[in-house]
């Protein structure tokens, strides 16, 4: 089911001490759309530090719903404006969390395209980093 596209995951981090640490990440995936919504799927690696995992993304007009299984688990939403709270299971334990979303922009079309996300990262309620999320879909 779906399409086989490249997929490219830019994360940038800024913490409270102005340190910044940007990761990117280039795989393969399936991509497919459903009554108006589109969805990516992509297995994590080594890269990421969640081999072992499957992520899949929803992806609707001013909503992202990101979703992961496996080695790590989670189902995180980005909507702007609004706090999320989400239990994050790791192999090295259990973290609560709370995302709150400044931006949520997701630019896809049957071809392709990228969601952008801002948002707060927060865990045990308290603020760890700003964050930027950059996803691109492009056919292989």
């Amino acid at each position: 089911m779906g399409k086989q596209v490249i997929i490219t995951v830019k994360g940038t981090q800024l913490n409270e001490y102005d340190d910044v640490d940007s990761q990117e990440f280039i795989t393969t995936g399936t991509y497919y759309i459903k009554n108006g919504v589109y969805f990516i799927m992509y297995s994590e690696s080594e890269i990421t530090g969640m081999a072992g995992t499957a992520t899949s993304i929803k992806a609707e007009p001013g909503r992202v719903t990101l979703n992961r299984m496996g080695t790590s688990q989670h189902k995180q939403v980005f909507e702007t404006g609004l706090r999320h709270s989400v239990y994050y299971r790791t192999p090295f334990g259990t973290l609560y969390m709370n995302v709150t979303a400044s931006m949520v922009d997701v630019n896809l079309t049957d071809s392709g395209g990228s969601i952008n996300l801002e948002y707060v990262l927060e865990v045990d309620n308290q603020k760890v980093s700003d964050n930027r999320l950059a996803l691109t879909v492009r056919e292989a």
